[in-house]
């Protein structure tokens, strides 16, 4: 446990994908405050910007986390659908900072439409992607999270796990993150090491795009509390799962969606 004034993960490493923009950037930022060094693993170093939803910060992510918060932290270019690219990106950041204590699997793309829209070659690079990454990147950190005191793995799900909607892929690859979730729970709980689901809502990130302005003003109305998402609400929940607070919760999903499930959806 942690001592009187010390940050709560002031001495871990955190691998946090997807993290150049969006709900990853809300994570890594949450993560840097809280003390831990964050390494950023993208396809693009640059932070993507949205039409609905813009930045309130262009820098990249690992220089605005040494600026905000004097970590260290470093950018790896990663496509998680390449498992040769992620055991790559492990081993640069146990070499760089000595070893791994958090996983955050993030990474994610959605490409909308219908079994009858969508091409093969795109529901392949989805679930390549979204479900499929975060197996690679359990699988080469693994080793090092039970060598950590405090191991933990924090898997991005969404609420689109629990129905359908955004696609078959998308869907389909959400429901999978949260049932790997549990197995890599049992598997790593002789080794003390954690492994949680966060589901989240409608985020304020560039992914709102699709659908244009007429699909976020639905979202809003059908969000039950008075705002939609920030990055920050989910990175809220991920730091929790990655703290001592939470040493004995593991296997568990937590819905970050301002009751959007709750009101039937």
């Amino acid at each position: 446990m942690e001592s009187p004034g010390q940050s709560p993960l002031g001495d871990r490493t955190a691998v946090v994908t997807g993290a150049s923009s969006g709900i990853g950037r809300g994570i890594a930022r949450r993560l840097a405050a809280d003390g831990a060094d964050v390494v950023v693993a993208d396809v693009r170093r640059e932070p993507r910007r949205g039409e609905q939803f813009d930045l309130d910060d262009d820098r990249p992510t690992d220089e605005l986390l040494v600026d905000e918060h004097g970590v260290e932290s470093r950018y790896v270019e990663t496509d998680t659908a390449d498992p040769d690219a992620v055991e790559a990106m492990v081993e640069e950041t146990v070499d760089a900072f000595g070893g791994l204590d958090v996983l955050v699997n993030n990474a994610g793309i959605l490409v909308p439409g219908t079994s009858q829209q969508v091409s093969v070659d795109d529901y392949r690079r989805v679930i390549d992607v979204n479900l499929n990454g975060y197996f690679y990147a359990a699988k080469f950190a693994v080793p090092h999270l039970r060598a950590a005191e405090q191991g933990r793995i924090v898997n991005v799900s969404s609420v689109n796990a629990y129905y359908g909607g955004g696609g078959a892929s998308y869907a389909a690859s959400k429901a999978g993150i949260v049932n790997m979730t549990r197995d890599l729970a049992i598997e790593l709980a002789d080794a003390a090491v954690t492994v949680n689901a966060v589901l989240p809502g409608v985020i304020k990130t560039p992914l709102q795009d699709v659908g244009g302005e007429e699909a976020v003003d639905r979202r809003r109305e059908e969000t039950p509390l008075p705002r939609l998402g920030e990055p920050r609400d989910v990175g809220n929940a991920v730091a929790f799962f990655a703290s001592d607070q939470a040493e004995w919760i593991t296997g568990a999903e937590l819905v970050v969606d301002g009751g959007y499930v709750a009101g039937g959806h």
